[in-house]
């Protein structure tokens, strides 16, 4: 998915294989349920979809290097979350976000993680065992549906994840069935504006490119932060609640 991502896969699937006994997983969990699933796309409204990242290059999410490259902390500070919040972290990897997500909605909320591959799930469990965050909500997605209860959410967060969706019509559907009336969805992708962004073209989005799919789809932008690194970071809630 990044830029990086190959490069670590090997170190990555040896170490992870020691965790989990085994790096001969799947991308994503598979089911006889998925041969009825919508055909996935390579383009939508003019621009490539990207590979997902495999769960073996998952070290490059808590690289040392992040939180100056992305402003992290100051990304999830923008976030401006309440305690009693119910959020989601959509595409959320080994929990590089969820965690403090979750402490920031604690006590009363609670930080739902979305992952399409199973081992990620075993990560976020003993992640948030070792952080300490016990509203957390694991769940198994598939590939065109979250799988989340509809007219829950305040905000869901999607970094670098949209540019990635093989099925963004059914994706984007199905989230915003999933937020409340005047819940809002954060994107936060790679600029493709900037040729200085050191990221695989596929894996950046230009803000007119989103704001176009995004639009389509029933959303209408609500508020921008241009002030990260690299990335983009848009709020879109819905066009019509």
């Amino acid at each position: 998915m990044r830029l990086s991502s190959l490069s670590l896969a090997g170190t990555a699937i040896l170490s992870l294989a020691l965790i989990l006994g085994r790096a001969d997983v799947p991308a994503q969990t598979v089911d006889p349920a998925e041969a009825f699933a919508p055909p996935a796309v390579t383009e939508y409204m003019g621009r490539t979809v990207a590979q997902t990242m495999h769960w073996s290059g998952s070290g490059w999410l808590i690289r040392h290097k992040r939180e100056r490259e992305e402003a992290a902390s100051l990304m999830r500070e923008k976030l401006e979350l309440k305690p009693g919040m119910t959020v989601c972290d959509l595409g959320c990897g080994n929990g590089y976000h969820t965690f403090p997500m979750g402490k920031s909605v604690a006590p009363g909320g609670k930080v739902y993680g979305v992952e399409i591959q199973e081992p990620y799930l075993l990560m976020l469990k003993e992640g948030a065992e070792k952080a300490g965050v016990t509203n957390f909500v694991p769940v198994l997605g598939k590939l065109y549906d979250p799988n989340l209860p509809e007219a829950t959410f305040d905000l869901m967060l999607l970094v670098d994840v949209y540019h990635e969706f093989s099925h963004p019509e059914q994706m984007l559907t199905a989230m915003r069935k999933a937020l409340k009336p005047d819940g809002v969805v954060v994107l936060v992708e790679f600029r493709a504006e900037d040729d200085t962004v050191p990221i695989k073209p596929e894996h950046k989005m230009t803000k007119a490119q989103i704001d176009k799919e995004m639009t389509a789809n029933g959303f209408k932008l609500v508020k921008a932060f241009d002030g990260l690194p690299w990335q983009h970071m848009l709020w879109y809630g819905k066009a019509n609640p």
